[in-house]
Order: C-alpha cells, then structure tokens, then sequence
C-alpha cells in the first residue's frame, strides 16, 4: 500500500485511491485537481566527460535526490490534509491529487517546496475524463513545465 522509501501510497494503491475521488468529484460537482512535483539533482551536469561518466558521482547524487524526497515527502504528509492524496510516481516524482480550492493547497506546496530544485505542474480534473486521461494530462503538464524552464 506504501512506497517503502516515503510513506507516500504506493503507485497501485494511488491509482486506486484516485478512482475512487473521480467517483466522488462526479457525485459531489466537486474539483479535482492533480500536483505534480519532479526533483532534480542537487548538483548540476557542470562536469567534465571523464567526471559525468564517473559512477560513483552519480550514485551519490542520486542518494542526496533520494534523501531530498523523502524529506519533501515528510513535509508533505504533515502539512495536507486526510483527504488529500500523495505518492512517489516516479524515482524522484512526486503526485498530489486534492479536492477543492487550488489556490490555497498549491501555496502551502509551494512553500514546502521551495527549499528543493525541480519542477512543478498542476491540472484541473475534466469531467469526461477517465483515469489514465486524467494521469496523462498531469505528465503532459510536468513535462511541458521542465521543458519550459530548460529553455
């Protein structure tokens, strides 16, 4: 049911969870909206070739990014709410679904995350959308958003 690194839910046990809010935003006429966080390496690709291939560099990057999530995610789980849904979707990706007022939900994110480096998304759930158009959209959006700041 949980990601054994964070806490968060597991990925079957987030897709499962949001189903069921799907359900509930069409029965209640309720919004529904998706967050996505992606984190990036503490240290940036500022190396030489012999450095950038270096194994040992990269396992230790990805110990501090990993370190860093779990830590975002600890923030995370304390300050939303029981409603509120959280999961590690990806190595350093993290996904929120939530209900009701964007506004006010993506400002306590956003101060929460912004000691970390990386990128933030948001989509507003559609009515006719099923669960995969919902998650897809929310991919589309992230990636957009790090293609955006990359330029």
């Amino acid at each position: 049911m949980h990601d054994a690194l964070t806490g968060a839910l597991s990925l079957p046990a987030f897709n499962e969870a949001v189903a069921r809010e799907i359900a509930r935003a069409g029965r209640d006429s309720m919004e529904l909206h998706l967050l996505l966080l992606n984190l990036q390496s503490i240290t940036k690709s500022d190396f030489n070739d012999f450095e950038d291939n270096n194994p040992r560099q990269k396992s230790i990057e990805q110990e501090q990014l990993l370190i860093q999530l779990v830590e975002m995610v600890h923030e995370l789980k304390i300050s939303l709410r029981d409603n509120d849904l959280i999961s590690r979707t990806g190595f350093s990706e993290i996904s929120i679904v939530f209900s009701g007022n964007p506004d006010y939900l993506k400002k306590r994110i956003l101060k929460i995350v912004k000691n970390f480096s990386g990128t933030v998304a948001m989509v507003k759930y559609q009515e006719d959308w099923e669960l995969a158009q919902f998650l897809t959209a929310g991919d589309l959006a992230i990636a957009k958003a790090a293609f955006t700041k990359t330029l």
